[in-house]
């Protein structure tokens, strides 16, 4: 499986996979434009390239949603692999990206 990142530039394209709708759904509407958003903060959003539940999204502690003491942290927001995309290592591809890229950013860690 590939993994597509997830950006403003290709978000109107791609399927975010937590809302199993077409592009006028109102929650998938929402999601877009939250993402859309959140990106500005450092958001994150890896994806497999599929059409189902396999993704991971994260983003600098310091901009998470909830309160957390995590400074130079990456706080990962939401990761979800299920049904037929379990069992087959996709969690850890996606955990590895994660790790990658808060390393390249001088992260301290998740």
């Amino acid at each position: 499986m590939d993994i597509i990142t997830v950006t403003k530039e290709n978000l109107e394209q791609e399927h975010i996979c937590c809302a199993i709708s077409n592009n006028k759904d109102c929650q998938v509407i929402a999601k877009k434009s939250w993402l859309a958003e959140r990106f500005k903060d450092g958001l994150i959003f890896k994806k497999g390239d599929v059409r189902g539940k396999c993704f991971i999204e994260y983003i600098p502690a310091e901009e998470a949603w909830c309160p957390i003491e995590a400074e130079e942290y990456m706080f990962i927001d939401c990761f979800w692999v299920s049904g037929r995309f379990k069992g087959q290592g996709n969690s850890n591809v996606l955990l590895k990206e994660c790790i990658k890229d808060s390393k390249e950013k001088n992260k301290n860690g998740l």
